[in-house]
């Protein structure tokens, strides 16, 4: 999958990634690639992911919004670290 994170002011990280797992306002979730396309509404947490070389990222995250479509997975935040 491509992730590709955004602030307001710029592109936080892109890369490809196997595997995202985050917080939204209805529990936790999983995306892999084979996951149906998705979109939810992101609260302020954890966000993991898991790189196509196995590097893990976790990041501290805002509120903000995640959509899957297709191999693309996108999120928008306020801020993250």
């Amino acid at each position: 999958m491509n992730l590709t994170i955004f602030l307001p002011e710029k592109t936080y990280w892109q890369g490809r990634v196997k595997k995202v797992v985050g917080e939204a306002k209805d529990g936790s979730f999983c995306l892999l690639p084979a996951h149906i396309d998705f979109v939810t509404i992101m609260i302020p947490g954890i966000f993991y992911t898991l790189t196509e070389e196995g590097q893990e990222i976790y990041l501290a995250i805002n509120e903000g919004i995640l959509l899957k479509a297709g191999k693309d997975v996108t999120l928008a935040t306020r801020n993250a670290v």
